[in-house]
This record gives structure tokens, C-alpha cells and sequence, in this order.
């Protein structure tokens, strides 16, 4: 049976801090547990193969990380993040994060679910009041934007730009057009003209400044 392409290992930890943007120490307690005072916190996320080998981390695992982070960088505390895991998983027992799409407004989590209203409109769970269903009009904003197949990430733009990551071409790495940003980079740091740059891989002078304002955007996170 061929593997679905968001499930194949293809990102370190290390990887995955970067992409998702956080801290590394972040990413150590949501995959490995940690020790809070006197008590053992286990594991909030469950990777898709051992995440103590080389390179153990999927697309699956990047999408769910990276939406942990977003919620942490909107205030949302590690413990409801944590609560809120755990109700999405009564929704979605795999992966739950990296599912459905996650939203926010104010300090409320939610989900959306595959009920639907007696309007017609579809209806979100909020995971951090304990699952009770909530109109989509109380929406603050999406956090990423995720292309789904079958409730499945097939594609992330992390910014909404042109950058993506899609498991499926060039190994999950951060691209454009099928370059990796990471190769426009380090021509631009050899002092190569953006143009020269463009015409060399076939692209856009907008198209090799959003992957370098994307590699910058990367940074603080590395």
C-alpha cells in the first residue's frame, strides 16, 4: 500500500522548529514530554515515526506543529493548547491539528466540524470549552493557509505568498515555483543580482523577493 505523501518522514526537529517557527526547546516538550515542578507532563504531539531518529518528523507532523506555534504566538497557554488537543482528537483521532482547519478569535480555539447548521452554514467546535459548537460568523482569522485533500494537508503557503511546502515536491522544502528558497538564498548571499537570480531559474523578480523576505522571515525562529 503506497504511503500517503503527508505521512512520509521527511524533517529533523531542528526542521521542524524552522519551518513551523518555534523555539526548539518548544518543539523538544511537545514531542518528548517535559517535567513541570513535580509533575511529568507527557507528550502533547505524537510524530509519525520515533522522534528520537535522524529525520522522523512528516508533513502531518510540520502542519500540527506549526499550528501549535501560531496558537502560542497568539497567547493561547501550552496547558489549553494541551486541552484543546485532547478534545480534537475526540473529533480527529489522528493528527487533529493537521485535519481540519484550526482558528482563533480572542482566546478561543476552534475547529470545524462536518455538522452544519440549520441555516446552512457550517459549525466549528470550540476546543477550549469543552467542544461546544459555535456559528462560524465568531471568527477572528484563519492561522495558516492549508490546501486539504480528502481532510488531509497537501499544501501549505506559510505566509499566504507564493512560498510553499508540499510533500511532494522537493522534498517538503520551503520552494517556489519548484526552487527552494533556501537556493535563492544563498545566491543572493554570493552577491548575485535578483535578476540574474530570476532569469537563471525561470522566475519572477517578485518571485525571488518574496522567497528571500521568506527566508528572512525564517530567522528568528532558526
Amino acid at each position: 500500500m503506497t504511503a500517503r505523501p503527508s505521512t512520509i518522514p521527511l524533517y529533523s526537529l531542528s526542521d521542524v522548529a524552522r519551518y513551523a517557527r518555534a523555539q526548539t526547546h518548544l518543539v523538544h516538550r511537545l514531542y518528548l514530554g517535559y517535567r513541570d515542578v513535580e509533575t511529568e507532563r507527557p507528550p502533547l504531539l505524537r510524530s509519525s515515526v520515533d522522534p528520537r531518529v535522524p529525520a522522523p518528523f512528516s508533513f502531518d507532523d510540520l502542519i500540527e506543529t506549526a499550528v501549535v506555534a501560531a496558537l502560542r504566538s497568539k497567547g493561547v497557554s501550552l496547558q489549553a493548547i494541551r486541552a484543546a488537543h485532547r478534545v480534537a482528537t475526540g473529533e480527529e483521532p489522528d493528527h487533529p491539528f493537521a485535519r481540519r482547519d484550526i482558528m482563533i478569535a480572542g482566546n478561543e480555539v476552534f475547529m470545524r466540524t462536518s455538522e452544519v447548521s440549520t441555516d446552512g452554514s457550517e459549525q466549528l467546535a470550540s476546543l477550549t470549552r469543552g467542544g461546544q459548537r459555535a456559528l462560524e460568523k465568531v471568527l477572528g482569522e484563519y492561522l495558516h493557509h492549508i490546501d486539504w485533500q480528502d481532510k488531509w494537508p497537501v499544501e501549505w503557503r506559510p505566509k499566504g505568498g507564493v512560498v510553499r511546502q508540499n510533500p511532494e515536491v522537493e522534498f517538503g522544502l520551503p520552494q517556489v515555483r519548484g526552487v527552494r528558497t533556501e537556493i535563492i538564498r544563498g545566491r543572493f548571499e554570493a552577491e548575485e543580482p535578483i535578476g540574474v537570480i530570476a532569469d537563471d531559474f525561470g522566475l519572477t523578480v517578485d518571485d525571488v523577493e518574496n522567497a528571500l523576505r521568506y527566508e528572512l522571515w525564517l530567522r528568528p525562529a532558526a
